[in-house]
């Protein structure tokens, strides 16, 4: 099927994206972002400190930055889902989604009626999509989290959902689900075998596996295992990796030895 959608056209065409996770409010550091040749950026409103009058800006910047906005809503709920493709999301990531119904109603909430219970009033989404015709605004990527213990065990119904436009693994919270720590290291077998088993689910129904990562070595091992939407790291951990290379390098003096990879983000995921 045709679409408009820089992210479904990717996915579609069997390309890779990649993105990274906003989690501190503020546009010009969005839009800075987006301009680092990410194919998206996502505004993060479960674990960020960003309300609805930040976000709208930060999506802004990010297209003003060449980047494509996507949006993380703080729970299943259609009136979060509902603003945030308003406000002119490209995608929206829903989390903790337990089985094909939750996932059928994070859908819904993405398409107008008949096809879902979306109510019309696209302010900022009309501009952005170019038309204020229904079909073409709900040309949006309903991205749902698999991150619980149910999650897991629903898996294939949850990837066979229609309208589902790829499945997201959050690693911290599928760790605690199955009784782990995050970021625990080295990795556990299981652990790595859910979410292989998540990806291949996902490819079975021809949707699109998106995983997080800390950063891009953790980033680049999912891009040699064959997921389609990989976020390399998250904006607070960025910055402050930096920070603290940077004042490693400087204490070590001109003459000092330089830290090894002083800037590098720690092991883990987010």
């Amino acid at each position: 099927m045709a679409t408009a959608n820089p992210l479904l056209q990717a996915w579609a065409e069997g390309r890779t994206t990649y993105g990274l996770w906003c989690t501190m409010p503020g546009s010009v550091p969005a839009e800075f972002i987006a301009r680092q040749g990410l194919d998206y950026v996502c505004v993060d409103y479960q674990h960020g400190l960003i309300d609805h009058t930040v976000g709208v800006p930060m999506m802004q910047g990010i297209q003003a930055g060449g980047s494509n906005p996507i949006a993380r809503v703080g729970w299943n709920e259609p009136a979060r889902i509902m603003a945030v493709l308003d406000a002119g999301a490209y995608g929206v990531v829903v989390p903790m989604v337990n089985n094909a119904a939750e996932a059928a109603a994070a859908v819904a909430a993405c398409r107008y009626p008949p096809a879902g219970m979306r109510s019309y009033g696209p302010v900022r989404a009309k501009d952005v999509h170019g038309t204020a015709d229904p079909d073409g605004l709900t040309d949006v990527a309903c991205i749902v989290m698999v991150e619980t213990a149910d999650g897991i065990r629903n898996v294939e119904e949850i990837a066979a959902t229609e309208g589902v436009a790829g499945i997201y693994i959050g690693p911290s919270d599928l760790a605690l689900a199955m009784g782990l720590r995050p970021n625990h290291n080295p990795p556990d077998r299981e652990f790595l075998q859910v979410i292989d088993d998540i990806k291949a689910a996902c490819h079975r129904h021809g949707i699109a596996a998106g995983i997080q990562a800390a950063n891009g070595e953790i980033a680049a091992r999912h891009t040699d295992e064959g997921f389609d939407m990989i976020t390399v790291a998250s904006d607070a951990a960025v910055l402050a990796a930096a920070v603290r290379g940077h004042l490693a390098t400087a204490k070590a003096g001109a003459g000092g030895a330089a830290p090894s990879a002083p800037d590098r983000l720690p092991a883990g995921n987010y």
